[in-house]
């Protein structure tokens, strides 16, 4: 057997050590590169209506910066448009608001969370002649409600109900649907969402905790969330607007007449008293549907 000589042996490896560094040299393997065609950024979810009587066909904006976006009284925007998640201002700026010293437009704002993922309604409320007290400089102002917009069952529709109309802004003008007409005929002389009327611009109530009694017991004070949705029966309503159920031996309870409403299977709506009760108002009194799906 020969072996290699110590040149020999050198050599090889000088030339196995040169062609691995050449083969480390090599351009690495990557993956074809792909545009992005989302968005990476988390969103929210907003619709916009404009529930504010008196007000201009009014622009909405996204923390003072236009959205593109426009709503008239009574209107919403034309489905809900995507927001970056976390703190936000929505404003919505009708022309004849009332102004800054520098004569610019005071926007009504809602500043709050809103949760990637999630969905909302602002409702813009209050006339832009409402008058302000402090810091306050009164005009329009502006609420938002969460939506869970999940589908609800077969045959049912999804509602829920706030009070917008200005003329009914005391602590003493909680308001409810009254209902004249259902599907359900047990529904039929009842609020629809008793025992709790709704107060101006309330989004939440809290109903006090009850001492128990000889015959009763103590119920714990509990929230209620006037921005969930209550499944009701599809079909045809009529209802009335009014601070309690004896209409009949106290018409001035009602503060709404009756007011036909339809809504069909697979569907969420809200219901909103809006406009004044001035008797020469371009504004009237009544109820207004907004749809969510």
């Amino acid at each position: 057997m020969k072996f290699l000589s110590s040149s020999l042996f050198a050599k090889l490896t000088l030339a196995a050590s040169a062609a691995a560094v050449l083969v480390g040299c090599d351009d690495p393997d990557y993956p074809t590169p792909s545009p992005v065609t989302a968005s990476t950024v988390s969103a929210a979810r907003v619709l916009v209506v404009n529930a504010s009587p008196g007000s201009q066909t009014s622009s909405v904006t996204i923390d003072n910066v236009a959205s593109g976006q426009s709503v008239g009284y009574l209107s919403a925007t034309p489905a809900y448009f995507t927001v970056p998640a976390g703190q936000r201002q929505i404003g919505i700026v009708s022309p004849n608001n009332v102004k800054y010293a520098n004569g610019e437009v005071v926007p009504g704002v809602v500043r709050q969370q809103f949760a990637s993922g999630s969905s909302y309604t602002v409702f813009s409320t209050d006339a832009p002649t409402r008058t302000g007290t402090g810091t306050d400089l009164g005009g329009i102002r502006a609420i938002a409600l969460s939506d869970n917009l999940s589908a609800p069952a077969a045959g049912r529709a999804r509602v829920r109900f706030v009070n917008l109309s200005p003329s009914y802004s005391a602590s003493v003008d909680s308001l409810g649907l009254y209902t004249l007409l259902s599907p359900d005929p047990t529904a039929i002389g009842k609020f629809l969402f008793a025992p709790i009327g709704r107060t101006y611009r309330s989004i939440a109530f809290t109903v006090p905790a009850v001492a128990a009694t000889p015959t009763t017991p103590a119920r714990p004070a509990r929230s209620l969330n006037f921005a969930s949705f209550t499944d009701i029966p599809a079909g045809t309503y009529s209802f009335d607007v009014r601070r309690s159920p004896r209409a009949a031996a106290n018409p001035s309870q009602v503060i709404i007449p009756a007011t036909s409403l339809t809504f069909a299977s697979g569907k969420i709506y809200t219901v909103y008293s809006r406009g004044t009760n001035a008797t020469t108002g371009t504004t009237p009194l009544g109820l207004s549907v907004v749809t969510h799906n």
